[in-house]
């Protein structure tokens, strides 16, 4: 099972949902801590990148599980672009529950950050 932390842009309802929209899986709500800055391609469309920091701020967000991501994982790094780096990290479940999973934080300390996607 491979597991994403979505915390902008390709959440349902929001503009990208579409990138994950035709793989099947399952939504949970969650949270991981860091800082979101306005940086990032998604920040100009109102959704900013994430620094992640075990020290930082608690960002909900949602996790999405499937056991066909692996499959999509070169078609998401490409949307989400050079701005934005793929790592897995610790999130917390709404149950309290510890998972890890992958999450698109922005490249380098958020300053490099380019033009393309947005968590």
């Amino acid at each position: 099972m491979h597991r994403l932390f979505v915390y902008g842009t390709l959440a349902p309802g929001r503009p990208n949902e579409h990138v994950l929209a035709g793989i099947p899986g399952r939504w949970q709500p969650a949270t991981v801590t860091g800082s979101l800055l306005q940086e990032g391609w998604g920040a100009a469309v109102g959704y900013p990148g994430i620094v992640l920091d075990e020290h930082g701020d608690e960002i909900g967000g949602l996790v999405f599980s499937s056991e066909s991501l692996a499959e999509h994982w070169d078609r998401i790094d490409e949307f989400e672009g050079e701005g934005y780096q793929r790592v897995l990290t610790t999130v917390k479940l709404a149950d309290g529950t510890a998972v890890d999973a992958y999450i698109y934080k922005l490249s380098g300390d958020g300053s490099s950050a380019g033009t393309a996607g947005g968590g």
